[in-house]
C-alpha cells in the first residue's frame, strides 16, 4: 500500500495575521510588503530579494551563456513586463553583475482569437511597443494568424525598431512610425477564425492558440537568429498549468511545460526565468517600481469559472492560494519532482506533430489507455475523415511532380517523397490522431473540420505517414537491434 509520511509533503498553513505594523526582517525598517509566507521586507529589501530570485533562476541553470541572443516573448502584461524590467536593469551601466545574453524582444498579437476590431489591435500595439522603444533593445512584432498557413516560411512582420542600428528616436519620431501598424486582413485571418470557429470547446481553443504561440515564436527565433525564447511564466500559474496538463492527458509532458527549459525543440529552447516568483509578488514589484504595463483581453476574460479546464484550475489554485499561502509551493514544488520518461522505443520513434512531445500513445494490450482508445472506438458512429469523399489516397504512392520524367525518386530517403496525389489528397482524421500525443489528440476531437488545421501539423503528418509506409516497405532488409 502506498504511505505518504507527514515529511513529504508540505503542510499547508493558514493565513497569518498581518494587522498592525511590522519591521523589516532584512534591515528592521518599517514594512511595506510580506513576500513568500510570512517575510515582512520594505522596499529596497524586497527589491533585492526580487531580482536575485529573477537572477538565480537564470544563474544556476547555467543554460544561458555570455553573447547569447535570446528571444524575449512580452504579451504587455503585469509577468512579461516584470521581466523586461529586470533584464532592462541588468543590462544597464549600473548594474553590478551585469547579464550577458542579447536579448531582442517580441509582440503576438492575437486580436483575432478574440475577435478584436482592427482599431483595438492597432492600439494594442503601440501601446507594446512603446514599453518596447523605452527598453531600447531592438523588437519585432508579428500576429498569430502569421502561422497558420505555410510551414513556418512566411514573411513574419517586418516592424523593427531603429535600436537595431543604435539610432536615437524622438518621441515623435516613434509615434509617426507606429502609426504606421497596420493589421492586414487576408486568407491567414480567415482561416483561424474558421479554426476557433469550428472547435467547439473552450479548453480546445486554449489549447490550439497556445501551440501556434509557441511555434510562431519558435519561427521568430529562427528567423532572427535566437537560441533561446524567454517566457514570463510565473510560479502561480506553472501550478495551474501542472493541474489543467493532467486533467487533459498531458502528464507525461508536465516535466516540460512546468521546467525552467523546455528543449523538446531542439536547437531552440523555451526559458521560464520568472517561475520561482508568484503572480502576488510581481503585482507588488511593478507597483513599487512603477512598472507599467497593460491589459488585453484573451480567450478566458469574462469566461465562467467552469468553461475550461484551464480557468477551473486556476480559480482553484488562486482559491486556495489566497487562505493557504503555501498552496502554490507544494503544487509547484511537487511538479518539480516529476522527470521525463526515457525513450525506450525504437530510435525512429516520432514525436507528435501538434507539440513535439514524445508519442505516449503506444500502449500495451492490458493498459489504461488500451481499454480508454477502444472505448472510443466503440463509441465512434462514423469516421470524420478531413476529405468530404471519406477517403485518401495513399501517401507516396509514385514520385513528386508530373514534370518529373526520371524515375529517381524526388524524396531524401526520410519521407519526403510527394506524389502527385498527395499533393491533392490531406490525410485523414485517423492519420493525424495516430500522429498526435493523448492530449493533442482530445484536442483535435473537438475540431469539428481537421482541414482547418494549420498547414504545418497537416504536413508533419504527411511526413511521418510516408516514412511509416517507407517503413514497413523495407522492413525485411532492417538489421535488427541486437
Amino acid at each position: 500500500m502506498c504511505q505518504v509520511t507527514d515529511g513529504d509533503v508540505e503542510q499547508l498553513t493558514k493565513k497569518p495575521d498581518l494587522r498592525g505594523g511590522r519591521d523589516c526582517m532584512k534591515c528592521g525598517e518599517k514594512a511595506v510588503v510580506v513576500a513568500r509566507i510570512n517575510d515582512p521586507l520594505c522596499r529596497e529589501c524586497f527589491v533585492t530579494y526580487f531580482t536575485h530570485r529573477f537572477r538565480a533562476t537564470i544563474g544556476k541553470s547555467r543554460l544561458i551563456r555570455d553573447g547569447d541572443k535570446v528571444l524575449v516573448a512580452v504579451s504587455g502584461g503585469q509577468n512579461s513586463c516584470a521581466m523586461l524590467n529586470l533584464i532592462k536593469k541588468g543590462l544597464s551601466v549600473a548594474a553590478q553583475k551585469k547579464l550577458r545574453f542579447v536579448p531582442t524582444l517580441v509582440y503576438i498579437d492575437e486580436g483575432v482569437v478574440t475577435g478584436q476590431s482592427r482599431t483595438e489591435r492597432t492600439t494594442n500595439q503601440k501601446t507594446v511597443c512603446k514599453y518596447f522603444d523605452e527598453s531600447g533593445f531592438p523588437w519585432h512584432t508579428s500576429a498569430l494568424e502569421e502561422v497558420v498557413n505555410g510551414s513556418g516560411t512566411s514573411t513574419i512582420s517586418p516592424v523593427r525598431s531603429c535600436h537595431d542600428d543604435g539610432c536615437k528616436q524622438s518621441h515623435d519620431a516613434v509615434a509617426d512610425r507606429l502609426d504606421g501598424l497596420r493589421i492586414e486582413e487576408d486568407e491567414k485571418v480567415k482561416r483561424l477564425e474558421e479554426l476557433l470557429a469550428q472547435t467547439k470547446s473552450l479548453t480546445a481553443k486554449q489549447d490550439l492558440v497556445q501551440k501556434l504561440r509557441h511555434k510562431l515564436l519558435l519561427h521568430l527565433a529562427k528567423q532572427y537568429g535566437c537560441c533561446k525564447v524567454m517566457l514570463g511564466n510565473t510560479s502561480t500559474s506553472l501550478s495551474a498549468s501542472i493541474l489543467a496538463n493532467i486533467a487533459q492527458g498531458r502528464g507525461a509532458a508536465v516535466p516540460l511545460d512546468m521546467g525552467f527549459s523546455d528543449d523538446r525543440h531542439g536547437d531552440i529552447s523555451f526559458v521560464r526565468p520568472m517561475r520561482e516568483l508568484t503572480n502576488r509578488e510581481v503585482a507588488l514589484y511593478n507597483r513599487l517600481c512603477d512598472v507599467e504595463s497593460t491589459f488585453i483581453p484573451n480567450l478566458s476574460t469574462m469566461a465562467g469559472e467552469y468553461s475550461s479546464i484551464s480557468t477551473l484550475t486556476e480559480s482553484f489554485i488562486n482559491g486556495l492560494q489566497a487562505d493557504f499561502p503555501s498552496t502554490v509551493s507544494t503544487v509547484f514544488r511537487t511538479g518539480e519532482k516529476l522527470t521525463v520518461a526515457s525513450d525506450s522505443g525504437s530510435p525512429t520513434q516520432d514525436k507528435c506533430a501538434m507539440c513535439a512531445a514524445q508519442l505516449d500513445t503506444v500502449a500495451t494490450t492490458s493498459s489504461a489507455l488500451s481499454a480508454t482508445l477502444m472505448s472510443m472506438k466503440l463509441t465512434e458512429v462514423t469516421g470524420n475523415p478531413l476529405n468530404s469523399s471519406g477517403s485518401a489516397t495513399p501517401a507516396g504512392s509514385g514520385c513528386a511532380s508530373s514534370s518529373n520524367t526520371s524515375t529517381e525518386c524526388c524524396g531524401q530517403g526520410d519521407g519526403s517523397c510527394r506524389s502527385s496525389n498527395s499533393k491533392k489528397d490531406l490525410p485523414t482524421r485517423e492519420q493525424i490522431e495516430s500522429c498526435l500525443c493523448y492530449g493533442c489528440r482530445l484536442t483535435v476531437k473537438d475540431v469539428l473540420d481537421v482541414t482547418l488545421l494549420p498547414s504545418y501539423i497537416l504536413d508533419e503528418v504527411g511526413k511521418q505517414t510516408r516514412r511509416a509506409q517507407m517503413r514497413d516497405e523495407i522492413q525485411d532488409f532492417l538489421l535488427e537491434d541486437s
